[in-house]
């Protein structure tokens, strides 16, 4: 690939494929751990994922600030080497059997605050690195790396390993953190971005949702893709194992399947984009395949047993994923690279900033309207902002200039 030709991509590419793969070997080590502490509690479960996700949504738009102001590159080798800390910490306690919940949820907190300037980074440093002609492989190898190594290697050996000992298991996920920041460490330092030095941090995060509002066809596609997060996408998470568990009555290892369903497909859509010149029409190609894998749920509402509901994740991982890349690589393009780091935690902000109270209300509704019901209702709502989207020309004004360059070109 090309892309891997330029030394500095090669080595992101190389350390954060490592990353993934002990993040996938974490996700499985975490969930035992946290139902061994606490008895098998499903709720303190959810509370642990939560007390990760909240400090990300809640820190995102100052670690965008952050972002803006240091060095991208030495941001990601501090996240990397805390986090491996961390790991580190959490792996002495688990060894000398000393670790308590309250424990748990302080590591989950401080990890997601490492996260939260972590995401807009690597977003931010990406088209430092990168030459743009390159940004849509860059911005596919990343997914694809995350769907192989996160999504499918790491969650199979991660069981295996994690049954036998959560603490190596955990280990392993540090370890891996230590190569990633071997890999950033080895890379060329990058400059701090350019800023007006009087800016106070208020005036930077400021400065930034600023941007997003008056920009139509970002702050219109965040607000969409929140409610689609929200209430269609991360509630899959839950509801679908359940659903397959509870009312088709598989056996538990059907639901890594499942998972892994959506991992393998998720790989084929990046793949895929990585091989795909970047769209004339980029708002309407990214939600073409995004309002694909919306509508991917209806499946549920005619799924009568597991063959059929894998189809959920196989029509949808690869929508999302292609859609994500074209997105990614619009923002490097378009943002000024001054407000990429703003911008892109904003991004993340409104995008995942309803997720947890989204997952609460679908619990509820699908409680009492039934799984297959709940999707398919949710479908059809979640899928209306994308096709007014599609068919909106104010907010598609921002790819008439690339249209109307090759309508020149053409004889």
């Amino acid at each position: 690939m090309q892309l891997l030709k330029h030394r500095e991509p090669a080595l992101l590419v190389s350390g954060q494929s490592v990353s993934n793969f002990g993040d996938g070997v974490a996700t499985v080590a975490l969930t035992l751990l946290v139902l061994e502490t606490t008895h098998y509690s499903v709720t303190k479960l959810s509370w642990f994922a939560a007390a990760r996700m909240i400090p990300l949504v809640a820190f995102l738009l100052v670690g965008g600030a952050i972002v803006d102001r240091f060095s991208r590159r030495l941001l990601l080798l501090i996240s990397d080497g805390g986090r491996a800390v961390l790991t580190a910490i959490l792996v002495v306690f688990i060894a000398t059997g000393t670790l308590r919940y309250w424990e748990l949820i302080v590591f989950a907190v401080l990890f997601g605050c490492f996260d939260a300037f972590f995401f807009p980074a690597i977003s931010a440093l990406t088209p430092e690195i990168v030459p743009e002609d390159l940004l849509p492989a860059m911005n596919a190898v990343r997914p694809l790396a995350n769907n192989l190594m996160g999504g499918i290697l790491g969650p199979a050996i991660g069981g295996v390993i994690a049954a036998f000992s959560t603490s190596l298991a955990m280990a392993i996920d540090g370890a891996t953190f230590l190569v990633s920041f071997g890999a950033l460490a080895l890379m060329k330092p990058t400059p701090r971005p350019a800023r007006t030095e009087s800016n106070s941090m208020i005036d930077d995060i400021k400065e930034g949702l600023h941007y997003v509002r008056r920009t139509r066809w970002l702050w219109t596609t965040l607000v969409a893709v929140a409610v689609v997060n929200a209430f269609l996408l991360t509630p899959m998470f839950v509801l679908l194992p359940y659903y397959l568990l509870h009312d088709l009555h598989y056996a538990k290892d059907y639901v890594g399947f499942l998972i892994a369903a959506g991992g393998a497909a998720g790989v084929v859509g990046a793949l895929v984009a990585a091989n795909l010149p970047s769209p004339k029409r980029r708002i309407r190609t990214a939600w073409t395949y995004w309002i694909i894998a919306t509508l991917a749920a209806l499946i549920v509402g005619v799924a009568t047993n597991f063959w059929e509901l894998i189809l959920v994740p196989i029509v949808a991982s690869p929508g999302i994923v292609m859609g994500n890349v074209i997105w990614e690589s619009m923002m490097q393009s378009e943002v000024p690279r001054e407000l990429l780091g703003r911008a892109s935690s904003v991004d993340w902000f409104v995008s995942l900033g309803i997720s947890p109270i989204g997952l609460v209300v679908a619990g509820e509704i699908a409680n009492y309207i039934g799984i297959r019901t709940y999707f398919v209702l949710l479908s059809l709502i979640c899928v209306l902002p994308g096709f007014y989207i599609l068919t909106s020309k104010r907010i598609n004004a921002v790819d008439a200039g690339r249209i109307n360059r090759v309508a020149v070109a053409e004889p």
